[in-house]
This record gives C-alpha cells, sequence and structure tokens, in this order.
C-alpha cells in the first residue's frame, strides 16, 4: 500500500493552512499610525481655536529619521512639520497654521492630510481624515 496520498494530503493541508494565516495577518495589520486627534476644519484668517490644525498621534515603531507632513492633492508635499526621530507608542502634538512652505495660506479648495513617513522602516503612512481650509464667518 502507498504512502504517498496520504503524506501529500497532509502536505497541501498544512500548506493551506500556513497560507491562510500570511492572508488573514495580511488583512489585518497593527496600525502603524494612530491618530488620537485631529482637527477637521480650519480658519487661518479667523480667530479663535479653529485658527490652526491640531494633531496628536503614534507610531507603533520607532524611527530616528522620522518626517511628518501636510499633504495635498495627489499627496504633493504642502509643509513639513517636523523631522526628526519618532518614538514607538510615545504620542506626540503638532499644529499646523493652514499655510505652505512659503508661508502662504494653502488653498481652501483643497483638502489636506497627515503623512508620516518612517524611512529605516519603509514606511510611508497617510491619514485618511481630511483638514479642509474654511473662510471665517462674515468674510
Amino acid at each position: 500500500m502507498s504512502r504517498v496520498g496520504p503524506v501529500l494530503f497532509v502536505a497541501l493541508l498544512v500548506a493551506t493552512v500556513v497560507t491562510a494565516a500570511i492572508v488573514v495577518h495580511a488583512r489585518t495589520p497593527d496600525l502603524e499610525l494612530q491618530v488620537t486627534h485631529l482637527t477637521h476644519k480650519i480658519s487661518p484668517r479667523g480667530g479663535g481655536e479653529y485658527r490652526v490644525a491640531h494633531v496628536r498621534f503614534f507610531v507603533r515603531e520607532s524611527d530616528p529619521d522620522a518626517t511628518v507632513e501636510v499633504v495635498g492633492p495627489n499627496l504633493k508635499l504642502v509643509r513639513t512639520l517636523y523631522r526628526g526621530p519618532l518614538e514607538a507608542n510615545d504620542a506626540v502634538t503638532f499644529t499646523w497654521d493652514g499655510r505652505n512652505e512659503h508661508g502662504a495660506i494653502a488653498d481652501p479648495d483643497h483638502r489636506y492630510r497627515l503623512r508620516v513617513i518612517l524611512p529605516s522602516r519603509d514606511r510611508d503612512m497617510v491619514y485618511p481624515r481630511r483638514i479642509d481650509i474654511v473662510e471665517p464667518a462674515g468674510s
């Protein structure tokens, strides 16, 4: 009697279980970027608490050369908020005044997003929630 059939069956079963585990892990990765606060609308020309966007987040992996940016359409850089180390699980807070790298107020017709780059981890993360620039009431 040949044992090739049962051995082949067991090998295929093991391969199937391993493949399923890999797929499930790939579909449900740990969040590398955890945003705990993001102001969704700001009015750079107005006053009060909504003049700047407040961003608070932490990353799950440390990186000595991280970059925190605000990007616009097509992930085009609008403003660099920070360059330097980010430590895993240490919350950081940044503000964005609605201005671009040249000091001009960013286009209110566009929407902006937070981007965090961890080059030593080969990670480039863009938070999906957007920041809108609105004109102050009465203008």
